[in-house]
């Protein structure tokens, strides 16, 4: 999960046009390399890639979020039949306004603005000059041109690995503190 995660914030680094850092505080980072970093960034087509990857979310989140809310209730051992029946009646009834709003979040541009925004500071203040050029060559050589294109896919599915690993492991944890909380082994089935 530690890989996934640390490639998607990687990628999440790598797409960007300087017009959208027009409004952000630099700490302490050299200009020289700031402006470096942005057309680094606007080269790689950061922006671009982000928001594939956010495309990409907002196509699978829904069916991620149903399918999330419903193993709880399924995994809630103080429910009978009945009442897990009703939680998914309700769940039903919200799961739309909760997609919508996910929806909202992730196309929001100002999301992929202000992303990058912060992003700038820490590549500025991690990588020299000369470090960002060499990445800038990387990146418009064929192998960075594949792995820019590939990025959004393999972020993806990197997420989707990660989902699949984590949800039942906190689905139990979940479990567990709701047995915690309320006492219930779970073998009422009230």
């Amino acid at each position: 999960m530690k890989k996934s995660l640390a490639a998607i914030a990687s990628a999440l680094v790598v797409i960007c046009s300087p017009a959208a850092f027009a409004a952000t505080s630099m700490p302490s980072a050299d200009p020289a390399v700031v402006a470096a970093t942005k057309e680094m960034m606007a080269s790689m087509k950061l922006r671009d890639v982000m928001l594939a990857s956010l495309k990409q979310a907002d196509q699978t989140m829904p069916a991620q979020i149903a399918a999330s809310l419903n193993a709880m209730v399924d995994g809630d051992a103080t429910l009978n039949a009945a009442k897990k029946a009703e939680m998914r009646k309700k769940l039903e009834q919200v799961l739309p306004t909760v997609t919508a709003q996910v929806h909202t979040m992730l196309t929001d541009p100002s999301l992929v603005d202000e992303m990058l925004a912060e992003m700038v500071p820490l590549y500025a203040e991690t990588y020299t000059l000369d470090e960002i050029h060499q990445l800038s060559a990387f990146y418009a050589s064929p192998l960075g041109q594949k792995m820019l294109a590939n990025m959004p896919t393999l972020m993806s599915r990197s997420m989707e690995i990660s989902n699949r690993i984590m949800m039942p492991r906190i689905q139990k944890m979940m479990a567990q503190t709701a047995q915690s909380i309320t006492g219930n082994t779970g073998n009422t089935g009230k």
